[in-house]
């Protein structure tokens, strides 16, 4: 019996030995796995930055040698630029279609092309202007460079909304329960101070609801995000108002010192800050995300006149 008992109780040292070695093994790979996400994500903010400085030193330079004759977009060297400039406009396609075609899972992820759809707005127009070696000729040829260098402009505006409504450019898009997640954890402290502040929760719900309504236009979503200080400096004086006239109340009914009751009201302050901050910055991302989906709107129009363009300056080029 005695030797069962031993058995069993080394079986169960056993196992605990294995399951502690097989934690500190998956917490060593979790370590190790998030380190290295986190070294993806320091490579994938600083590529673009580096990329755009690297292409803006090589056209300022290729801008200095124009006038040598270096480049020809008729022959040579510039005009096969013009040809690779060309695939790589027309290769940012493939991410839309990549996002929207589940067929076309096979090429990749959406996450991937993306990031390489990033790169190649960059690459292709700088590839398309050192084709026309900076100066235009024929209307067609106009037409289509400065429709390019519309698209492209019209990119880096896309790029900036798009990182202003997601976690980094690369990563998920946020969510404004987000926000108000952190904006409700402040409200509940600021009630855990003022027990008894029903005017206080009027006040609050009011603001919420003028500051995050829907944005019937673009017009009075900008006005809103503008005023916005305003309106919140002005609230917060009504809230701190009360705020003084409740906790002084409390202090002459409880004996609450003055030093004691000015520690209150700054922690209440702390709080209220804490709360508008976090309202404020779910007004400003409802406004971003409205204007990127007014941009979406513009850019694939834009995208569809500049591959009309190119289409008929290559054939003008090529036929006549």
């Amino acid at each position: 019996m005695n030797i069962v008992v031993k058995e069993t109780a080394l079986h169960c040292d056993a196992d605990r030995n294995i399951s502690k070695a097989t934690l500190a093994v998956n917490k060593d790979q979790s370590g190790h796995l998030k380190a290295n996400n986190r070294q993806i994500k320091r490579a994938s903010h600083i590529e673009l930055p580096l990329l755009s400085i690297i292409v803006g030193i090589g056209l300022f330079y290729a801008w200095l040698q124009s006038g040598e004759g270096h480049l020809s977009a008729e022959n040579g060297p510039g005009y096969y630029l013009g040809i690779i400039g060309s695939v790589a406009m027309l290769a940012l396609l493939l991410y839309p279609l990549r996002k929207r075609m589940r067929a076309l899972r096979i090429i990749g992820d959406v996450r991937s092309w993306f990031r390489i759809h990033m790169l190649l707005g960059i690459v292709g127009p700088a590839l398309i202007v050192l084709h026309s070696n900076f100066s235009t000729g024929s209307m067609n040829s106009t037409v289509a460079l400065v429709s390019m260098l519309i698209v492209a402009g019209s990119g880096f505006v896309g790029r900036f909304l798009y990182g202003r409504i997601h976690r980094g450019l690369y990563g998920r898009k946020a969510q404004v329960h987000e926000f108000m997640k952190d904006a409700g954890s402040n409200k509940a402290a600021i009630f855990l101070d003022l027990p008894a502040s029903n005017r206080v929760v009027e006040i609050l719900r009011e603001y919420e609801g003028s500051r995050l309504s829907a944005m019937n236009s673009l017009t009075s979503g900008t006005w809103r995000v503008l005023t916005s200080g305003i309106q919140r400096e002005l609230v917060r004086r009504k809230v701190m108002k009360e705020a003084r006239k409740i906790l002084n109340h409390q202090a002459e009914q409880t004996g609450l010192s003055k030093s004691d009751c000015k520690s209150q009201i700054a922690n209440y302050r702390h709080y209220l800050d804490q709360y508008f901050f976090a309202i404020a910055r779910a007004e400003v991302f409802i406004w971003y995300e409205r204007l990127f989906s007014l941009w979406h709107m513009l850019h694939l129009p834009l995208f569809i006149i500049l591959v009309v363009a190119a289409l008929t300056h290559i054939l003008a080029v090529h036929l006549y």
